[in-house]
This record gives C-alpha cells, structure tokens and sequence, in this order.
C-alpha cells in the first residue's frame, strides 16, 4: 500500500495543529484550576458593569441630554476614565487609584487603549484572550501554540527564522484578537452611553468612584490575573507534551509512521497531501505521546461511565 507522505507546508501543520486539539482535551491539575479562575474572573464583571452603568447614566439628567441632543451635542461614548475620590491616601500614586474603562471603545478612548497590564477594564490583551479561550480557539483551527512559540523564540518549529510581524503569525493573531468581540458578546460588554459632546478626552474628563467602587475594579484586575498564572502552570504542561508530538512529526517521513506510535493521527488521513523528510523519534517523545493518549482514553470512560450511571439513577 503506497505512503502518505508529509510535507513542511500542508501536512505537517495539520497535525501540529491536531495535536494541539488532542493536547488540549487532556486532563490535569492545571487545566481545572484554570477553568476555576475563569469563572471567578468572569464573576466579577456583573460589578463593573453595574458601577459604570450608575455612575454614568446619572451624571447628566435625562432631560438635560434631550435639549443637547436637539442641537446635536451628545454622543455616545464606551470608554470612560475613573480616579478615586479619596486624595488622602498615602502612600498610593495616582494610576493605582485610577482605572480605565474601555467597552469596545470608540472615539477618544482609543487613544487610551493599554491593554489589561496599564489598570484597563473591559478591552483584553492578546495574551489575556489566549488564556481565556485557549481551547475553543485551537477547537477552531486556530494555531495558538506556532504563535506564542514564535513570539518566544523568533522562529518556527522546524528553526527557520521568524517573527510576529511574518504574515502567518500576523493572520494568526488576527483570528486570536477576534475574539475580544466574543467577549465583549459572552458578558453582554458592548456598552455604550449618551453623554454631552466634548472636545476633551476620557482621561481629561474622568469620572470619580469611591475607594470601595474602585477595589471592585482592583477585583476584576487581580482575578485576571491569577487566571494567567494558573493558565501559565497548564500551558508549560501542554508545551513539554507538545514537543514530543512535533518531534514525532518533523522525524517522521509518512503518516503511516506518525500513527504507529499516535494512533489518533489517523483521524486526520483525509486531510493529508505532500511529502517529507524523515528523521528520528527518541524513545523518550514516544513514551510521553503514549501516556498522552492514555490520560485521555482514561478520562473517556470515566465519562461514559458517570453517564450512564446517571442514566440508571434517572
């Protein structure tokens, strides 16, 4: 029977990415602690709305924003400065008593776009998506791991040279930022508010909160981060594993030799054209994809068996 033989081009990056996807599904620690700190982040946010919701729609009374809006001087505004109203506090410097909110801003608000390291609220990072949507985005073909290894090591899997700014890892980190609106939809953030038109910028008009509204900010802020450390913790996990599955693939000449040691990789045979060069697999790369394969087979029948102990409870 003739070999389906791999390539650097087609091949090969179909089951870079399948890897991924079967990486992704595999239980540990890590993996749960991080689901855990996305929901505890994510608990937060209902608070953030409600405070920018009160302070803003109260500034300007309804029938004051009517007259202004009969000669076009309102607009609506996402993006909003916050500072604490509470001056005497020492030992405190005023960005760590300010905050930025930013719900798919538009207008002055761009200009302030920082991203969640610089006390921003609402707009996320590349990063920040990554560790929130990490294994929908591979479920979806997107090849997150080429992006953070380029982005670690200028350079792809095989060695060739490379950085963020190649077309690939551009397209790829494309698809990564889209789901900032997936976001945005998921915790109904598309937030936007009548105000009176002016000329200034969200920094220079920002809007004062309490200190006990801002530590509900400084929540949001410190809850994201703990997922970015739990999410650390799985991805170094899910990258020692991933390094034993591309070995496999770049020593291997033909699938055929990729699925004696990962059976799973047949599931992919129909998408698979070209050829390739073949090197060699070290015991230890196929050791680790086995136990991998296991891990999973395992959590499956754990699964089926709790399903259809429920089904005879029901």
């Amino acid at each position: 029977m003739a070999k389906t033989t791999l390539n650097q081009t087609m091949s090969r990056p179909i089951l870079y990415e399948y890897a991924q996807e079967q990486i992704a599904k595999t239980p540990n620690k890590w993996a749960g602690e991080t689901k855990k700190a996305i929901q505890e982040f994510l608990a937060t946010i209902p608070k953030i709305k409600q405070i920018v919701t009160d302070k803003i729609s109260n500034l300007t009374p309804q029938e004051d924003l009517d007259v202004l809006a009969k000669y076009d001087m309102t607009e609506q505004e996402s993006c909003f400065w916050f500072t604490d109203t509470a001056t005497t506090t020492e030992n405190v410097s005023r960005d760590k008593k300010s905050i930025y909110a930013n719900f798919s801003c538009k207008g002055h608000g761009g200009y302030y776009n920082y991203g969640s390291s610089k006390r921003e609220v609402g707009n996320l990072s590349t990063d920040d998506l990554i560790a929130l949507y990490y294994e929908d985005m591979v479920a979806n073909g997107i090849d997150v791991v080429k992006y953070k290894f380029v982005k670690d090591n200028d350079c792809d899997y095989n060695g060739k040279r490379m950085n963020t700014y190649h077309k690939e890892i551009r397209d790829i980190r494309e698809k990564i930022d889209t789901y900032q609106q997936k976001f945005f939809d998921d915790n109904d953030l598309n937030m936007s508010f009548t105000v009176p038109r002016s000329n200034s910028s969200c920094h220079q008009r920002a809007r004062l909160i309490t200190s006990e509204q801002l530590a509900v900010f400084d929540d949001y802020l410190s809850k994201l981060e703990r997922v970015h450390l739990k999410w650390h913790k799985h991805y170094e996990q899910m990258k020692e594993k991933f390094k034993a599955y591309a070995e496999l693939i770049r020593s291997s000449k033909n699938l055929e030799q990729v699925v004696e040691v990962w059976s799973e990789a047949e599931n992919v045979r129909h998408k698979i054209t070209g050829t390739g060069t073949a090197l060699a697999l070290s015991s230890i790369s196929e050791s680790v994809i086995q136990q991998d394969m296991a891990e999973r087979k395992l959590a499956d029948t754990v699964a089926v068996v709790i399903t259809n102990t429920e089904s005879v409870g029901v």
